[in-house]
Formats: structure tokens, C-alpha cells, sequence
């Protein structure tokens, strides 16, 4: 029925033009159309890591922040025959929309920064503070000014201590007779440059403030092995029937121990693959089985998954490692769920309010999937109301026991 005018022809001609629209900027302007699909869902981590994994199927760049080149949003970056989709400061973790505005402002004024003392000497240092520092030395947005992340990250104290100074300095300028002399209120500070981090560094820093990695994935070493698995991304979860099998791959991030309220003790694992993360609950023999494997390599966990309209449950059955991995076959319920049957309830309009306050009573106690609709009809008209209750079919049971109560067309 909601086909009929939810979705009749003038509906699906504009969702065909959409479609249309989008896949000509998508094949035709491929980094603008990204960069925009970025910048739309910078919030939502999971899409974003989807995106990106997009991009780097259509061979396009993904480029860290850069102080320089990067707009608060994504943005495509075209050099030479390179076309990449830059991330975006606002995307940042740690730093605030006005220091992102005052590096813009001053980037448009006066131009890009020459060198780490010249972004110091410029910019509003009562806008960048420390965490800031921290946050673009960590997401590689500080790399253009020729300083591994190390040496910055070791030295930071120091540079926001220059920082400070730098704006006491304007401060006082102000009233004085040489304020306008840009040399009174510049820096040169000295840096010393030492090696760069290792890479399990520099993602985990890239992972704490960008929500994502960007220089690399502590997957990418095992990626061919893990390609011969049938293994479900946690981007593909929703697309899942109830009672489908699934084959997660990644590597274990954290686990929290936990205990029920009945004093029963277990275990809350974060699974990150190359998507995102699964959280998995587990009990002391999936404990006692993960500590037999190898942590530094992925794992492979195969879970039944349990869905109803409020949760999604992974069920582990068995957690291997890859090369078990490669053995195991699963089975995937993706068909739509069956339509869920209106329960319709009519009621003479004589001693209705009394039978009225015992259906409720009854829906609460008797909850379930179906919406439920009661009519109340007089020899002249009748009154649908459509409730906010849903119920199970224990209820409908008992209701058609109460006198004057009848199923409508629906139920």
C-alpha cells in the first residue's frame, strides 16, 4: 500500500534524477563529489572510513591535513597528474572552530606559512592553543614544514611557550611606538629534528585525532591473507538478515572486563578492522581461546547474528586465527524481513472507556513487533484511534476475551 503514494511515479522520477546527477559528478568530477560526500557525514566515523576505503578503490589520493593546503572541509587537491581528496581541519579532533577560522583568515590575508616560526609569528595564539598544537602535530598537518612528527611532538612545550610569548609581544605593541614593525612581534625558533616515529606510532596518534588512519592501516601488512577469507566488514552488519553467519576479521583494540547483575563475570572486545570497530561480547572460554592466539596478528571471529528492531547481537561460535579462517563457509540471510500485520481491535461505543483501560493494560504487559489500532464504533460513525503501543500476539489472545471486542479488516 505505501508504494501506491509513498513512492509513485513523480517520487521515483526526482530519486532518479538524484541518481542520475550523482553518478555523472561521481565518474566525471570524482574528488569534488567525494570531498563533499566527506564533508557531509565528517561526523560519522564509520561512514567516513567507508568513504575513504572508496576512494582508494577509485585510485584517488587520500591526503592527510595539511596547514597549508587544507580548507576546514575536505577538499580536492589536484598536482601534476595527481587528483586526492585532502582532509579537512575541521575534521580535527582537539581544536576549536575559531582557531581553524583564525589560520584560515590568516592564510587568505597574507599568504601560506613559510616555516613553523612564521605560522607562530602570525597566528592568533590566544585561538591555537596546546591541544591544538598537539592534535595537528599528531594528524601530520605540521609535516610541510619540514619537522618529523617526533621531533614536535617532543618539543612541544617549547613551541607553545614561543607561541605565548609571540602574543605577549602584540599585546604590548599595541600602544607602542614601533607596534606596526612586524619584526618586533616575530619569531625564529630553533627546532632539532630527530627520527620520525615508528609507524604503529604515527596511526595510533592518526587514529586519536582523526578518528581514522590515514598514512597506512595496521591491517595493511595481512591484507592478502585476509582477502581469501569471506569475511563481513562492519560496514555491511546492517545489510544482514537475522539468524546470517559472519566471518569479522581484525585485530582486538581493547577489552573491558565487565560483570552482570547476577554477579556473572564477561568480557567487552573491540574488534577494529579495516572499516571500523565491532564491539563483541564474550565469555571466559573466548577468553581463555583468544589468549592462545597471537594478538599482534588478526584474528577471526565467527559470530550468528541476532536481530530485532532495537538490537543486533553477535553470537561467537568460534574465534581462529587466519589460517583457520580460510576453512570456514557461513551462511547469509540478506532477504527482507516479512511484513510486520497491523492488529486491529474494534469496540462498541457502550462501556468502551472501561475495555479501553484494560487493552492498555494489557498492550503494556504484552509488547511486541505489531502496531496496534483501535477502532471505537457507534451506529453513526466510528473513532480510529492509531496507538503507540506495539504487541505481541499473547495479546491479541486475550483481548478478543473481552466482550463488545472484535478484529478489524487488519487484524
Amino acid at each position: 500500500k505505501f508504494a501506491g503514494y509513498g513512492f509513485n511515479k513523480s517520487h521515483s522520477a526526482a530519486y532518479a534524477m538524484i541518481t542520475y546527477q550523482t553518478a555523472y559528478l561521481k565518474t566525471y568530477y570524482p574528488a569534488e563529489f567525494m570531498s563533499a560526500l566527506l564533508s557531509s557525514e565528517r561526523d560519522n566515523t564509520d561512514k567516513v572510513v567507508a568513504y575513504i576505503d572508496e576512494i582508494k578503490r577509485m585510485k584517488i589520493e587520500f591526503l592527510p591535513p595539511d596547514i597549508n593546503k587544507s580548507d576546514s572541509d575536505f577538499t580536492p587537491i589536484y598536482e601534476g597528474d595527481t587528483i586526492g581528496v585532502m582532509f579537512g581541519l575541521g575534521a580535527v579532533k582537539g581544536v576549536g572552530n575559531s582557531a581553524i577560522d583564525s589560520i584560515l583568515n590568516t592564510r587568505k590575508t597574507s599568504g601560506e606559512f613559510e616555516s613553523l616560526s612564521d605560522f607562530i609569528s602570525r597566528i592568533d595564539s590566544s585561538k591555537v592553543n596546546k591541544k591544538a598544537y598537539e592534535s595537528f602535530t599528531k594528524s601530520g598537518a605540521f609535516d610541510s614544514f619540514g619537522f618529523s612528527r617526533q621531533a614536535l611532538s617532543t618539543q612541544q612545550d617549547k613551541i607553545v611557550e614561543a607561541a605565548g610569548n609571540v602574543g605577549k609581544i602584540k599585546k604590548d605593541a599595541v600602544n607602542s611606538l614601533f607596534g606596526g614593525d612586524d619584526s618586533m612581534t616575530s619569531v625564529d625558533l630553533e627546532i632539532e629534528n630527530m627520527d620520525e616515529f615508528s609507524l604503529k606510532e604515527i596511526l595510533a596518534h592518526e587514529k586519536e585525532t582523526l578518528g581514522l588512519y590515514v598514512s597506512g592501516h595496521p591491517l595493511d601488512d595481512f591484507k592478502e591473507d585476509i582477502e581469501g577469507l569471506s569475511y563481513t566488514l562492519s560496514s555491511e552488519i546492517d545489510a544482514l538478515g537475522d539468524g546470517s553467519e559472519a566471518l569479522f576479521v581484525g585485530k582486538v583494540e581493547e577489552i573491558k572486563e565487565k560483570f552482570s547483575k547476577k554477579g556473572n563475570k564477561f568480557y567487552l572486545a573491540s574488534l577494529m578492522d579495516f572499516h571500523g570497530n565491532i564491539e563483541l561480547m564474550m565469555f571466559q572460554r573466548d577468553m581463555d581461546k583468544l589468549e592462545e592466539l597471537d594478538r599482534e596478528k588478526p584474528i577471526v571471529v565467527k559470530c550468528t547474528i541476532s536481530k530485532n528492531d532495537q538490537f543486533t547481537r553477535f553470537n561467537i561460535r568460534k574465534i581462529m586465527d587466519l589460517k583457520g579462517g580460510k576453512k570456514e563457509k557461513i551462511k547469509r540471510k540478506t532477504e527482507a524481513p516479512k511484513p510486520i500485520k497491523e492488529v486491529s481491535l474494534i469496540l462498541q461505543i457502550d462501556n468502551s472507556q472501561d475495555v479501553l483501560d484494560r487493552i492498555v493494560d494489557l498492550a503494556q504487559s504484552n509488547s511486541g513487533k505489531s502496531p496496534l489500532t483501535v477502532i471505537i464504533r457507534s451506529s453513526l460513525s466510528e473513532v480510529v484511534i492509531k496507538s503507540k503501543y506495539r504487541v505481541s500476539e499473547s495479546f491479541l489472545e486475550e483481548a478478543i476475551k473481552f466482550e463488545n471486542v472484535m478484529l478489524g479488516d487488519e487484524g
